[in-house]
């Protein structure tokens, strides 16, 4: 069973590590050990990791097993939106519902937060999240293409409605 739950400072050398591991395909390393060690700092790729209080209005951690094995965060963008980040499945638990846990948790913190919009985007070389983000509802917005890259950026929009209250 997947537990969704709210960061906590001690959770961080963890999702540290988290954040490296590979992040395509299905399944990028099945045989993976559930039980991550600590890294001693956040990763330079990945700097916000380092003040997730400071630099997100919402992180939420899964758990499986009682091991950390997935996270994403979001911050409150120009346009209003709740911008999402640093999405991350361990890759031996990928296919079991984490990703979704972890997108529901942070749909539920948006709406709580009065936000109405999720934002977000992932890239061409990782089909599996294209796929993903369309499975839950996510409408592709437009793509982004640079010389310097070997992807596409897929930018994607999903309105809170399941999350909007009606007054009387």
């Amino acid at each position: 069973m997947v537990i969704v739950r709210d960061f906590r400072a001690a959770d961080a050398p963890v999702l540290w590590t988290l954040s490296t591991l590979p992040n395509i395909g299905a399944t990028a390393d099945p045989d993976r050990p559930l039980a991550l060690p600590p890294a001693a700092e956040a990763p330079a790729a990945f700097s916000d990791l380092a003040d997730i209080p400071g630099e997100f209005d919402a992180f939420v951690v899964a758990e499986y097993e009682g091991h950390i094995v997935g996270m994403g965060g979001f911050a409150r963008n120009d346009q209003g939106q709740a911008e999402v980040y640093r999405v991350r499945v361990h890759p031996a638990t990928r296919r079991l519902g984490v990703g979704r846990a972890v997108m529901a948790g942070l749909e539920s913190r948006a709406a709580e937060l009065g936000l109405t919009e999720m934002y977000l985007d992932t890239a061409t070389n990782q089909p599996e999240a294209v796929a993903f983000y369309r499975g839950l509802g996510y409408e592709e917005l437009g793509t982004e293409t640079r010389p310097e890259w070997t992807w596409t950026l897929v930018y994607f929009r999903k309105v809170l409605t399941a999350y909007s209250s009606t007054s009387d």
